[in-house]
């Protein structure tokens, strides 16, 4: 009779551990919702200040932007920071290439084409550095 009972509450501590453990998993998928990245969709498109790791495959704007800035051989894959925070056209500027030693260009030097597909981008790989 002693060893039905131990039996039982050993199943019931199981099951609890089961249902907590089911519990803290479910949540913590739950937590990683549309609506937070739906939200930093709309402040992606308002910065003034971000990095893209650009990808050529990913949109034809990344190959099009290296030819607005005469980049020869064209690079598959890259970083690109955009400063465009001043209202002095001379102070607002793109970074090509790593941060470590990138190449200074004048945002008035990219097509309006590219211009707009880079602030309107809202990829997992643009990041605002306001």
């Amino acid at each position: 009779m002693r060893e039905i009972l131990c039996n039982q509450i050993f199943l019931k501590i199981n099951l609890f551990f089961l249902l907590f453990i089911f519990y803290f998993s479910f949540a913590a998928l739950n937590g990683c919702s549309g609506t937070k990245i739906s939200t930093n969709t709309k402040n992606l498109k308002k910065s003034k200040y971000f990095t893209i790791l650009a990808d050529a495959d990913d949109d034809p704007i990344f190959v099009k932007l290296q030819d607005d800035l005469n980049i020869n051989p064209k690079m598959e894959r890259y970083t690109v920071t955009i400063d465009i925070r001043s209202s002095d056209a001379s102070q607002q500027y793109v970074l090509f290439g790593d941060e470590y030693n990138p190449i200074r260009f004048g945002w008035a030097q990219l097509s309006e084409q590219v211009q707009k597909g880079l602030i309107n981008w809202t990829g997992s790989n643009k990041e605002s550095l306001e």
